[in-house]
């Protein structure tokens, strides 16, 4: 993951939240998947979840499989994969620091 793809996945998830009518779970599911996260089988929904970097994402994500989400819904996954960004950039600028530092 670098600065120049958060910032083409975050351009986009504004984009989105601008207008979360008529969104596919299938688009979300494929920004989460290029944040890392994997899909895991729990219930009735599948949930995507972070096992490695960066070490504060581990809340789970459900995103349910409809073509067309209700935009509450929408909403509220987009809001949790920008809280997904705004870590991985944290993550990044912290391994900056810690390069220079050595």
């Amino acid at each position: 993951m670098n600065k120049k793809k958060l910032s083409e996945i975050k351009k986009q998830l504004s984009s989105l939240r601008k207008s979360p009518f008529n969104i596919n779970s299938k688009i979300l599911v494929n920004i989460a998947k290029k944040l890392g996260r994997l899909k895991e089988n729990h219930g009735k929904e599948p949930y995507y979840e972070r096992k490695n970097i960066p070490p504060r994402l581990n809340g789970s994500l459900s995103i349910p499989h409809r073509d067309e989400l209700k935009p509450g819904t929408a909403r509220n996954i987009i809001d949790f994969l920008i809280n997904d960004v705004d870590e991985w950039e944290l993550f990044l600028i912290e391994n900056e620091s810690d390069e220079k530092n050595q």
